[in-house]
Parts: structure tokens; sequence; C-alpha cells
């Protein structure tokens, strides 16, 4: 999650114009990650108040929320925050720079990926759909494995920063902590089902599976449905 966090937050910051330096009123990644539940749950109470005055409609509630939450990310969470209701600013409220938690539960343990609510090619900075993937046990600490991914369709993504571009690694791709990316055109009604096998830190031994699927209109992907 703080590694997507921080690579939106760096793109976004760097599209906002040369002459913006990132300082201390800025929150960092790790900032964001502890943040965001706590801010999610604030927006939900203040749209209950909004709404109690008639200054928001319920039916505009979820896309006040997500408008506001794109607004977080971009602007790093700093500084203050602005209550307002303008229908017109509600069309700007876009999917594919917020941030989305998955889970599954398997024996060994819970599946958490990070990724996003939607990912559109023309309206964002990343290269694919992103998959940040973590096994914690009950407890929430991280169980040792390796993630393998694969698609029957479309390519896995890896960012290289020795060589300072995106690498096409093909329809399967063990992670090896790499951000990770998956794209294929999208085409309404076709649908894809990404499959994620946790392997034994050593071993070539499957220890759980989960399967992410992934929702297609003509012109982007969302992630649906990870069990």
């Amino acid at each position: 999650m703080k590694r997507l966090l921080a690579l939106l937050l760096s793109l976004l910051l760097a599209q906002a114009g040369a002459g913006m330096a990132l300082g201390e009123a800025f929150l960092s990644g790790d900032d964001l990650q502890s943040l965001q539940p706590a801010y999610e749950a604030f927006l939900q109470a203040l749209a209950d108040v909004l709404i109690e005055k008639d200054l928001l409609p319920e039916t505009d509630r979820a896309s006040w929320i997500l408008y506001q939450l794109g607004d977080f990310v971009q602007n790093g969470g700093s500084g203050s925050i602005a209550v307002l209701y303008t229908p017109g600013l509600l069309s700007m409220a876009d999917e594919s720079v917020s941030a989305r938690r998955m889970t599954a539960e398997i024996p060994v343990g819970v599946v958490h990926l990070e990724t996003l609510r939607r990912y559109a090619e023309q309206h964002s900075p990343l290269p694919g759909l992103p998959l940040d993937t973590e096994l914690v046990d009950e407890n929430g600490i991280p169980v040792p494995c390796r993630f393998r991914w694969s698609a029957s369709g479309g390519s896995f993504l890896v960012w290289d920063g020795a060589l300072g571009f995106v690498v096409d690694v093909g329809i399967t791709y063990t992670n090896d902590d790499k951000p990770l990316y998956w794209y294929a055109e999208p085409a309404a009604g076709v649908d894809e089902t990404l499959t994620l096998e946790l392997l034994h830190p050593e071993l070539d031994e499957a220890i759980g599976q989960v399967t992410l699927l992934v929702l297609s209109s003509e012109n982007f992907w969302a992630p649906e449905v990870l069990k």
C-alpha cells in the first residue's frame, strides 16, 4: 500500500509542475497509509452530516467521497480540509487515482492486495493495474513467501529502477519485490481473471492460491473480486 501511495503521490506531484517542492507540509507514503482508513471513515461521517443538513444529496454520497479521496492522494493529505459540495466538480471524481485494498482469507493467512479502484490508461500515470501483494498471519505479521501471478491475456509489467523503464515480462511472473502491474487493451464485456499462487519462500511449492476478477469496459479495467 505504502509503495502504491508513494508512487501515485510522486507522479501526481510531478505533474503539478516543476515549481512545486515536496517539503515538510506534505505527508509521506507511510503517513498516507496510516491515515487513509481513518480519513475514509471521517468522510462517511461527514457525508452523514452534510446530507442531514441538505447540503449533499444522498444519491451523490459515493461520488463526493470518491472526489475527496482522489484529492487526498493528489495533494498528499496536507494542510486543511475544505468541505464543499459543487455538483459540477463531481464529474471530476476519478477512481483511477484512488487506491483500493482488497483482502482474501486462505488457510495460511490473509492476502492483502493494494491496487486501484479503476485503471484507465488515458487518466493514469501508471503503466497498468498495480498489484502490490502481501501475506500476513492472524496477527498482521508478514508471512515469508513468493508471489507468482498468471493471466490468460494481457501482460505483466515491471518497473525496473536500475534500467529506468517498464519491462514486459509476459503472462506469468514471480514477483521479486519490484512494482508489478498488469495491462491488456480493455474491451466491453471481456473480463479477465488473474491467478496468484503463493509459493514457499525457498521451494517451488504452492502454499495457497487466490484469484482476482477484473471487469472491463470500453476504456478501463476495474478489480472486482479477490477470493
